[in-house]
């Protein structure tokens, strides 16, 4: 068989070839062939200058030729090209770049709705509302979309399953993933730690720290099911305190959702109760208090300072201090647990950690290869990304129940055949509609809704070569609500992820039309723990409970760190 050199389009990013630049150049392969095998093809490519495009043809021995390949050049993926003007200005600017033009983007989303009323100004910022942001665009430029950046930077917006399996599929084992440079300069600049932490590191630094926390993060699914379980009763019980006449809880019911799950953070991680769901109440001087403070100022900090014009850059911006100000504050109240953690370590005689019981801290101190602050990273990546994701995942499932009452009672009867009190993470396998809950509620609200990654090799999406380096948005949830991917996409229907066949997808195409925990060797660590959590949460709440929700439709935001757009005000009736 002949053996064809690899072919690289010669495209520069924001160059565009004009049809006296064409050219053609040809390649002969030196390796000779085996015996019998007739000289090797000469392989040439063609720039066509009147419809870009580039084919790749093979001349065999009787002058024939036959195109193998043909594909566009990254110049022609259609986008508003207006950017363009503004972006060839802006370009030297390094600073700002992609990640820039992506920030400004999804600000722009989140201004529609200051703007709907405008006739001027609303046609364009309007796309803010959801999911509908994104879709316009593919709307009006097809599948695969190009952003020049206005301030430098191009973003590849794609939102197709089959085109997202092609940048997972070719990102190798170590990708590459752009995000929360606030966060990083925060670690490297501020703290001046040797690293950036697992979940913004890359390269071979990331996948030695993500060896070492593997394995201390998925034993402790089983390890802890019985702190867990007791954490759930408490929030039951925190349930019947903090309901009104009426049966209903306080807006602010996310906060209370939140300081569940840094309970069971913490159960997990430091093997310690801290009293986040004290039924005295939470006094905001104390440990837990400043720790639930602190993560609710670190969040908002970090979607101010991500999503919206990147001048923290530059100048102390007060999103900038708020983020310093609050990640101090969390990283000088864990690290006091960690040393106390690490002074036991020393106590101890048995240090095997498939014999003696560990946390997940504890774990991590004991591996050679991790150093304090490498474990201090792991943690603050857990308290506010983690418990933001675990939050929201939470939130949504309990009003897309609330709102399909057969749902919830289907889920309760399944529930209610449970002899066990204290549930583990096999018996929440073993209850397939719950799963099937969990992977529906995440389909239509995924924690995530947007991931991102940066090329690490050529490749070909949608007939166009897309280089090395390019900034990808890849809008999953956009996928998820797609009625070509699964049939009426909008409703809340758990039994069609225990039907064999999952909606109208592909089968190889299936676990990428929904990707609420990411995917590949990036997707994230704490899964297992997080659908546990999930789980068992909502088992012990439906166990006491009937949920109803009286406030119209809730939605998800844009943000990476989503957030539900209402106030969690459920009603929670006894079960008679």
């Amino acid at each position: 068989m002949w053996r064809i050199s690899k072919i690289r389009a010669n495209v520069v990013l924001g160059i565009r070839y004009c049809a006296t630049e064409a050219k053609s150049t040809a390649s002969q392969i030196t390796t000779p062939l085996v015996d019998g095998i007739p000289p090797p093809a000469t392989v040439v490519r063609k720039e066509i200058p009147v419809v870009k495009k580039i084919l790749t043809e093979v001349k065999e021995q009787d002058g024939r030729s036959k195109i193998i390949e043909k594909f566009c050049v990254f110049d022609d993926v259609p986008g508003p090209r207006s950017l363009k003007l503004i972006s060839n200005i802006w370009s030297h600017v390094p600073a700002l770049s992609k990640e820039f033009t992506a920030g400004a983007l999804f600000q722009t989303m989140n201004l529609g709705k200051f703007f709907e009323n405008n006739p001027l100004i609303g046609n364009l910022l309007s796309w803010g509302g959801n999911a509908s942001f994104f879709q316009k665009f593919f709307d009006v430029y097809g599948p695969v979309v190009r952003l020049h950046g206005p301030f430098g930077g191009d973003v590849l917006l794609l939102s197709r399953p089959e085109h997202a399996s092609i940048v997972f599929r070719n990102e190798g084992t170590r990708p590459v993933r752009a995000c929360l440079d606030s966060v990083e300069k925060y670690r490297l600049e501020h703290r001046r730690l040797r690293q950036a932490g697992p979940f913004l590191m890359s390269g071979s630094a990331w996948e030695k720290i993500h060896d070492s926390i593997d394995d201390p993060i998925k034993t402790s699914v089983n390890r802890y099911a019985k702190p867990m379980n007791e954490i759930c009763d408490e929030f039951v019980e925190r349930v019947l305190n903090i309901r009104n006449l009426q049966d209903e809880v306080p807006k602010n019911f996310k906060d209370e959702i939140l300081k569940w799950c840094l309970e069971s953070m913490c159960a997990v991680t430091l093997n310690r109760k801290f009293g986040f769901l004290d039924t005295t109440g939470l006094s905001t001087t104390s440990d837990p208090g400043r720790i639930l403070d602190g993560v609710n100022g670190a969040t908002e900090a970090i979607r101010k300072c991500e999503f919206g014009f990147h001048l923290w850059k530059f100048v102390e911006t007060p999103a900038w201090r708020s983020l310093v100000r609050n990640c101090d504050s969390i990283d000088s109240i864990l690290s006091k647990y960690v040393e106390r953690a690490q002074t036991a370590l020393r106590e101890r005689k048995d240090l095997n950690p498939k014999t003696a019981d560990f946390s997940v801290v504890d774990r991590l101190l004991l591996n050679e290869d991790v150093l304090i602050e490498d474990a201090m990273t792991v943690l603050l990546d857990m308290f506010i990304i983690g418990a933001n994701a675990t939050v929201h995942s939470v939130a949504f499932l309990l009003y897309h129940l609330a709102k399909a009452p057969k749902c919830q009672k289907k889920l309760q009867q399944e529930i209610d055949g449970q002899t066990r009190t204290e549930l583990t993470a096999d018996d929440l396998k073993r209850m397939p509609y719950l799963q099937a809950c969990i992977k529906e509620s995440l389909r239509l609200a995924p924690p995530i809704p947007i991931l991102n990654r940066v090329l690490a090799r050529d490749a070909i999406i949608h007939k166009y070569l897309v280089p090395e380096g390019t900034y990808v948005l890849i809008a999953t949830h956009l996928a998820s609500l797609r009625e070509e991917y699964f049939e009426d996409a909008r409703r809340f229907q758990p039994e069609r992820w225990l039907n064999q066949e999952v909606g109208r997808l592909a089968r190889d195409l299936q676990e990428f039309a929904s990707m609420p925990f990411g995917h590949g060797p990036r997707a994230c660590q704490a899964r297992e723990l997080a659908e546990m959590q999930v789980g068992l949460l909502v088992a012990k709440v439906l166990k006491r409970f009937n949920i109803e929700y009286n406030y119209g439709e809730m939605s998800s935001s844009n943000l990476m760190l989503s957030s539900p757009t209402k106030p969690l005000n459920f009603t929670f009736y006894d079960r008679k």
